[in-house]
């Protein structure tokens, strides 16, 4: 017997010898948006969590060379750069998707695997990874619908008045997506009831170009006229509606008939902290540090030449995330598999104040306490 344990003992040695020999380092280039982006700071969490996880799995690090800028061109030019020093894989969130067309195609000739998040390159195969953007719509157009039924009762659309769509960026995908969802509930009540109108304008994403689209659209359609903002993110709602009501002495509180609902999508702290203030009413959650953890699991496993998971098998055993489950899609837009991720409502499915949230989990991670909601 001991001389089988003593056997048993180098065997286990020279498996550990093995394993670190086979391990690997990756490089990666993450090219996302600007670094201050509360959002996508989410999914850098995801993503480093995911390559710790992998490293205690398999003894493969992962070294991440990023680069932030909501600008295409600085993207490109970034992404290039690091394509020529050398890189093992590609995690890609796209200012515009189609300005990095061509430069995805090298990088799959050069058999440098790419993910892209959140928004898609059109017209080049791909990995993709993102939540249901169009439901995450969805969602909150119908909690628009629902609160102004019941602030104003529901014979407040034969009144008429005024919906604005504050949009990003109107080619990307994500924002189609969104865009989609809120229109699938905000066109049919619009196609009944004539006096109803909606406004859309594209901000950027962009707090103060969005505050400037509501004051003008007040200013020209008169403050009685709103019935509510559907906003394409959290920073255009909470950085361009509310300031714009406030100035106006529009914020009224959330119980009053008077009060104008606004529905955002993203769920970040801010938009949680806006929320339990009652100046907004609905966030669609997009999972971000979900989006991380997936899009670097994938980027990894075709790092690694393996095949990728099929849809059941995406998440590991013991994983039961809110964001679940992980569904796997082949829309003919991308030429390959999306796994999406599920959007959430704020409140409904979670509150605020759930620390499951990813802001919320952000927070501790970076703090080791809870946000201040202010109460």
């Amino acid at each position: 017997m001991r001389g089988f344990l003593k056997g048993l003992t180098a065997v286990s040695a020279l498996c550990l010898m093995a394993g670190a020999v086979s391990a690997k380092d990756y490089k990666v280039a993450v090219i996302r948006w600007e670094p201050n982006d509360i959002y996508f700071n989410g999914v850098a969490l995801g993503q480093q969590q995911e390559a710790k996880r992998i490293q205690t799995a398999t003894g493969d690090t992962i070294t991440f060379n990023v680069f932030g800028a909501n600008d295409a061109g600085q993207q490109l030019k970034a992404l290039q750069a690091q394509f020529d020093s050398g890189v093992d894989g590609v995690l890609l969130t796209p200012w515009r998707g189609e300005a990095m067309r061509s430069i995805v195609k090298q990088l799959q000739e050069a058999n440098i695997p790419v993910v892209t998040t959140n928004a898609w390159v059109p017209g080049v195969k791909q990995t993709f990874v993102a939540f249901d953007n169009e439901t995450a719509g969805r969602l909150g157009g119908e909690a628009l619908v629902k609160r102004l039924d019941t602030l104003r009762g529901e014979g407040w659309a034969e009144k008429g008045g005024v919906f604005i769509e504050l949009r990003c960026i109107i080619t990307a995908s994500f924002d189609i997506a969104r865009h989609t969802g809120y229109r699938t509930v905000l066109d049919p009540i619009a196609a009944k009831y004539p006096g109803v109108k909606i406004v859309e304008q594209e901000a950027g994403c962009d707090g103060g170009k969005a505050r400037k689209v509501v004051d003008d659209v007040i200013s020209r359609e008169g403050a009685d006229k709103i019935l509510g903002i559907a906003s394409i993110d959290g920073t255009m709602g909470i950085g361009g509606a509310v300031p714009a009501f406030k100035a106006q002495d529009l914020l009224f509180p959330i119980d009053d008939p008077k009060h104008i609902p606004v529905a955002t999508i993203d769920g970040t702290v801010p938009e949680f902290q806006s929320m339990a203030r009652g100046e907004i009413d609905h966030i669609s959650v997009q999972p971000a540090t979900g989006e991380g953890i997936i899009s670097m699991r994938m980027l990894h496993t075709l790092m690694s030449g393996n095949a990728l998971p099929e849809e059941g098998k995406v998440l590991l055993d013991g994983e039961d995330p809110v964001w679940a489950p992980v569904k796997v899609l082949t829309p003919d837009a991308i030429e390959g598999s999306w796994y999406q991720t599920q959007a959430y409502s704020v409140p409904g499915d979670a509150n605020y104040d759930d620390p499951h949230n990813w802001a919320n989990e952000m927070t501790v991670e970076q703090t080791g306490k809870m946000p201040d909601f202010g109460k």
